[in-house]
């Protein structure tokens, strides 16, 4: 039996006009995963699920994803897929971004 999935999770998606990733902060999408809510309960998850959704009907963002994140500040992800996906392109470190505005 697998076990339930409880740990810190965030909102995630593709912005539609330039493919850029970005996270649910609670009101709007920011490019930088330590700006993003924190969904710390499964319920919470949840409702980042259901905002995911509304998002993308609106045609807001695409590829839309509540991920698991590491229970540190600045919300480290947890699986190199979104670790990628947080810092950019592995091929040209010029393109890369920080996981925060500093």
């Amino acid at each position: 039996m697998a076990k339930p999935d409880t740990g810190p999770k965030v909102l995630t998606g593709n912005l539609l006009r330039d493919g850029a990733t970005v996270y649910y902060t609670g009101k709007d999408w920011s490019l930088y995963v330590t700006d993003a809510k924190v969904a710390a309960t499964p319920e919470e998850a949840e409702e980042l699920r259901k905002i995911g959704a509304a998002a993308y009907a609106a045609n807001l963002v695409i590829d839309v994803n509540v991920v698991d994140v590491q229970s540190t500040p600045d919300h480290v992800p947890a699986h190199i897929r979104e670790q990628i996906r947080a810092t950019g392109p592995t091929v040209r470190r010029d393109l890369n971004k920080s996981m925060s505005p500093e």
